[in-house]
């Protein structure tokens, strides 16, 4: 933030209508409308921003859209209109990013990472691509496919220069969307904070008798927005707590509670993806487990499931890839999820011949000879003595 610019110049400056200013002649969106509304010389831009009825950022910038109109004035004198800082923090240009093609990662995904971190301030179902209605499981699969594509794990070892900061945000997000979504009371808190700030469909200008009736009803706003951000603390120190005594799953839900109750908290977001990862770790080793009991019991269908749903969680694990693989493969008979698995095991660990071998078979056992054929002999140039891959190969 800028020492004086705008609306991002101060947390406690208070915008007010300039004078002489009438709002009726002005060319407003329902949403301006609203958000013009809001602004009586009394609502500081911190609070215009989390009742504004749309993205902080969007605040941000009709209110220096006004102040540069002369609409809208501060006390002071109105400062130089800022930079405008994107959703992700920085100035808008820290996004325009050039794509780089010497970096391990293809242009097509340095411009997929660019376009989906330009829209993080968006409602967590859009980031997720899914209706605001989504049932949880249309929200996990939504999740698992946005997770194949920026777990930061996926990316290890791979030189990402600055898109690596980039993929780690867009995850964050991700996953906190997925959390805060599939958990039916916090999403029910997350659906009825965004219903209470939907902004009205009427046009009304404001005016001396409506600013007054706006206080009255701004004061009970307050204190509601005051009674919500003490319980998001008292969430958040009881999940800290948690954390801290290594209680994950307790942990992630306390914080999950804190970040639906008050969701302008960037601390709360920031301590929340360290809590969520060790709860993934947690689930995943729960899912492992079980998918090793069922296969113990002959149960296969049953394992392959558990192994799937664990590379939820953790989907950058060669070893669980494979295992998946290879139900889906051996068993299941879904050939094109068992390719995937395979593909990313062998991604991650391009130097594992069991690797090659297994995703060089699955190849074979899908007709897609010459694809079987280079993973074999990728798998014997690893380990000549592989016999499994040599026989293999010999058969194609």
């Amino acid at each position: 933030m800028s020492a004086n610019g705008g609306a991002r110049g101060g947390e406690n400056r208070i915008p007010r209508l300039a004078p002489g200013c009438d709002p009726t002649r002005l060319s407003l969106s329902p949403a301006e409308g609203y958000l013009l509304s809001r602004i009586d010389g009394a609502t500081s831009c911190e609070m215009l921003r989390q009742i504004g009825g749309m993205p902080a950022t969007q605040v941000n910038r009709c209110i220096d859209d006004w102040v540069k109109q002369g609409v809208v004035r501060f006390d002071d004198d109105p400062p130089p209109l800022a930079v405008y800082e994107s959703a992700t923090g920085g100035d808008a240009g820290s996004s325009e990013l050039e794509l780089d093609p010497s970096l391990d990662l293809p242009v097509d995904r340095q411009r997929q990472i660019l376009e989906f971190i330009t829209g993080l301030d968006r409602p967590y179902h859009e980031i997720l691509g899914v209706a605001s209605d989504a049932d949880v499981k249309t929200i996990k699969k939504a999740y698992f496919g946005l997770s194949k594509q920026y777990h930061p794990d996926l990316y290890f070892r791979r030189n990402l220069g600055p898109y690596a900061e980039k993929v780690e945000s867009c995850f964050k997000k991700i996953l906190e969307a997925y959390e805060l979504l599939s958990d039916p009371a916090t999403r029910a808190e997350v659906q009825a904070q965004s219903a209470s700030t939907t902004p009205p469909s009427a046009s009304a200008s404001p005016s001396a008798l409506a600013a007054r009736r706006r206080l009255s009803r701004l004061g009970k706003q307050l204190h509601l927005i005051e009674a919500r951000k003490r319980k998001a603390k008292t969430f958040f120190e009881s999940g800290m707590s948690a954390f801290h005594q290594e209680r994950w799953l307790e942990a992630a839900g306390s914080v999950r509670l804190a970040i639906a109750f008050d969701s302008g908290n960037q601390a709360y977001k920031e301590a929340f993806a360290d809590v969520q990862r060790k709860a993934h770790e947690e689930r995943a080793k729960t899912l492992v487990k079980q998918a090793e009991g069922a296969l113990v019991m002959r149960d296969y269908r049953d394992a392959a499931e558990l192994f799937e749903e664990a590379l939820q969680y953790r989907p950058a694990d060669p070893e669980l890839n494979i295992r998946a693989a290879r139900l889906q493969w051996q068993v299941v008979g879904d050939l094109r999820k068992a390719k995937e698995f395979a593909a990313v095991a062998c991604e991650i660990e391009p130097d594992n011949a069991g690797h090659r071998r297994t995703l060089g078979q699955i190849f074979k056992a899908a007709g897609l000879k010459s694809n079987a054929r280079r993973e074999l002999e990728a798998a014997l140039k690893l380990d000549p003595k592989d016999a499994e891959a040599s026989a293999e190969l010999k058969s194609l």
